[in-house]
């Protein structure tokens, strides 16, 4: 019994052996481990107060891409316009394609077009270079959820020389399709003045700096730089669990900083990153994702585009983001609107700096004696409209005097426009008052309204904004109103706007010449823009003959109702008089 129970605790000299070459080799796998880290940390720079101390204006000129090279010159814009032709990846033969354009080291991210071998895209980037020529580089790729994106076809476009290009088909490289790019690049006069207003967020740190030099010794990059690669001066204000909407929910991290608006989510092998300028933001709005499942929705000025994951396209053009599953929506929100707010009056005080500096006061002393002395002083003011685009619609005479015109349908106290409005079964018509107006003479009022729309790809009513302008001479004998109107629930509704101009001189106590003049202004190029001008002018025509009809329908009943009046107190004075 005694032997079995030294055998079972004694361990015999075989298991010492083996126990003991185990430890050794452990002991010299920990050893080169050590090793190799040692010899590591050696090679790479340490991030420690033993680092070179830069200046911050420096080092910013080396992380920012734009501003590295004080040699920039040249500014290259490629319109990514269409597609044509592609590749269905999805089983239902359709794909969603985006695009990635790559110039040297800068990349650019299009919106995804969901459902669509044919997308329209509209959109612009800048690229800015040394010096020409370059090669730009447009891969198509076909967003998918889990597996990785599919290549639909890429094409290469060299740029030898400044100019323009017109709209262009091209054929991909490997791949069936073709894709219409439009090209144009030009000489910077002065670089570095020019490149600071192009380089948009970028551009908003100088104020700061201008006033605070510090250098930097103890720097410890916190995850806007080491994931999104963003300057090291910029720091995490806000931070939130949430997921991203993009065909899928992708669950990650919101990171908030004074410049930008940051997702990151690793999904699997796939990681996704968003960098979203607060220079670009337009709106952000509260919205649903599902009904227990409340949302933030990011909505991008027109022609902005995000980096990053490909964004959802609204129906007007605009980029839009949508963030939901938040453990606080509200909360979330809030911050978001406070830094976007912060972020605008930044903005706000920067121009004010700029006009104070560009100013001149002895001249400006100069000019307001001289003034003084003439007891005048000259106004310039700038365009309501865009006056190149016009074509004459109406030129003929009215009943009435550019005076009587302006009191009986446009004065405050005048409900003719709401009238018409309602007659055309018009909803939601709010009018302001007029308001004088610093910046283009005269006054200014805002009318919005919601009108029907009869096309199938709209929805039953349309909202539309309508800014209204006139000046009267101060002879009250010329009358000029313009009016710019833009619909918001049509398909490229955000791409143009009607631009009108009335024009009234009184010839006589009781007419004037008229002259209405109509115009479609393009603010983002459109593939069918020429089908937008036609369509927008000819329907635009019919509202105003309309309105001219009313018009003079109004003038008569007035004149019916003033002689029946007049003829009444002839009747009474001859009852007094038998």
């Amino acid at each position: 019994m005694a032997n079995i129970l030294i055998r079972l605790l004694v361990p015999s000299l075989l298991e010492v052996e083996i126990s003991i070459t185990l430890a050794l080799v452990l002991i010299a796998i920990l050893f080169l481990l050590e090793n190799s880290n040692n010899n590591k940390k050696k090679s790479s720079p340490p991030l420690n107060p033993t680092r070179e101390i830069v200046p911050l204006d420096e080092k910013i000129q080396r992380n920012f891409s734009i501003e590295e090279s004080q040699e920039t010159s040249y500014v290259v814009k490629l319109e990514i316009l269409a597609a044509k032709y592609l590749i269905g990846a999805n089983l239902n033969g359709t794909s969603e394609p985006y695009a990635i354009i790559k110039c040297g080291e800068q990349k650019r991210f299009s919106s995804l077009v969901p459902s669509s071998r044919n997308p329209l895209w509209g959109e612009e980037f800048l690229f800015f270079v040394n010096s020409l020529p370059v090669q730009i580089h447009l891969t198509i790729y076909d967003w998918d959820t889990v597996c990785k994106c599919k290549l639909l076809g890429s094409v290469v476009l060299p740029v030898a020389k400044a100019g323009q290009s017109g709209a262009i088909w091209h054929e991909f490289d490997t791949k069936s399709g073709q894709v219409c790019l439009q090209v144009s690049s030009f000489r910077l006069s002065n670089s570095n003045s020019l490149l600071t207003d192009l380089a948009g967020v970028k551009s908003r740190k100088n104020m700061l700096l201008e006033k605070k030099n510090p250098t930097v010794a103890h720097y410890q990059p916190g995850p806007l730089q080491v994931i999104f690669r963003l300057p090291f001066d910029e720091d995490v204000y806000h931070s939130y669990s949430c997921a991203i909407e993009n065909s899928f929910l992708y669950h990650g991290r919101m990171y908030i900083s004074a410049w930008h608006l940051c997702f990151h989510s690793k999904f699997f092998y796939k990681q996704l990153k968003v960098i979203i300028p607060f220079e670009d933001i337009d709106e952000i709005k509260r919205t649903q994702h599902s009904f227990v499942n409340p949302a933030i929705s990011i909505i991008l000025h027109a022609g902005a585009n995000g980096l990053g994951a490909p964004p959802l396209c609204n129906r007007n053009g605009r980029v839009r983001y949508k963030f939901t599953s938040f453990w606080n929506r509200n909360q979330s929100f809030r911050a978001l609107q406070d830094t976007l707010t912060r972020y605008r009056a930044m903005l706000q005080a920067e121009k004010k700096v700029k006009m104070h500096s560009l100013t001149n006061i002895d001249q400006l002393t100069r000019v307001v004696k001289r003034d003084e002395e003439k007891g005048t002083r000259e106004k310039f003011f700038q365009p309501f409209i865009n006056q190149e685009i016009l074509v004459d619609s109406v030129d003929g005479t009215f009943p009435c005097t550019a005076e009587q015109f302006f009191s009986m349908f446009l004065s405050d106290n005048s409900n003719f426009l709401m009238e018409h409005r309602y007659s055309r079964n018009g909803t939601d018509l709010k009018i302001n008052n007029w308001s004088p107006s610093e910046e283009h003479g005269g006054q200014i009022r805002k009318f919005t309204f919601k009108s029907p729309c009869n096309s199938p790809l709209c929805p039953p009513y349309t909202a539309v904004t309508e800014l209204q302008h006139t000046t009267l001479s101060a002879d009250k004998g010329t009358l000029l109103y313009e009016t710019v109107q833009q619909a918001h629930d049509v398909p490229f509704g955000s791409y143009f706007e009607i631009h009108c101009r009335w024009c009234l001189r009184t010839k006589s106590e009781s007419s004037c010449q008229m002259v209405i003049k109509i115009g479609v202004h393009m603010k983002k190029w459109c593939i069918i823009q020429s089908k937008i001008k036609s369509g927008a002018t000819e329907e635009y025509k019919k509202e105003v003959n309309q309105i001219l009809e009313e018009a003079r329908a109004h003038l008569l009943k007035q004149d019916d109702s003033e002689k029946g009046f007049a003829r009444g107190s002839e009747n009474h004075e001859m009852y007094q008089n038998q």
